[in-house]
């Protein structure tokens, strides 16, 4: 597929196991955990599949159709809840076709969030770079049970004209 121009698709129950193969590709970028073998993260995703919150983008050129790019989102809390890419299709577009698809998604909303690590820990660096490049603006930091490391809200103001 051309670079840049990468179908969004919505998963589907049939997509769980290739999304957790995502899962293990992209555990690096997640403080080292492999999301694909934590139960409590893979019923949060086999739940956002079947409310249909999770879209995601797969190589349709190579064997099983590997998905390369995967979303979550919350239509009630306009926000992103999880985004990974696979490292082999990195600054390939297939983020931002995801960001675009989940802008539509949320068609109604005045702004999306987005938690990710903070600027000092070198989790977050790939993905606070994404974000401020497509105009998330940072906002407040804060520690949570639910994060092993602090993490930063990201605010992005939706043109709706």
């Amino acid at each position: 597929m051309e670079k840049g121009k990468w179908e969004v698709k919505k998963a589907l129950p049939e997509d769980a196991d290739r999304w957790f193969e995502l899962l293990t590709a992209v555990q690096d970028d997640f403080c080292g955990l492999d999301l694909s073998k934590d139960e409590r993260h893979r019923s949060g995703v086999k739940e956002n599949i079947n409310r249909g919150i999770a879209i995601y983008v797969e190589d349709d050129t190579k064997e099983n159709c590997p998905i390369i790019g995967a979303m979550s989102f919350s239509p009630d809390k306009n926000q992103i809840t999880w985004l990974g890419v696979h490292p082999d299709y990195r600054k390939q577009g297939v983020a931002s076709s995801l960001l675009g698809a989940v802008c539509i998604e949320l068609k109604h909303a005045e702004r999306i969030i987005v938690k990710t690590f903070c600027d000092d820990d070198r989790y977050g660096r790939a993905a606070r770079s994404f974000y401020k490049k497509h105009g998330f603006e940072e906002g407040e930091t804060f520690s949570s049970d639910r994060y092993p490391h602090p993490v930063q809200v990201f605010r992005k103001t939706l043109d709706r004209r």
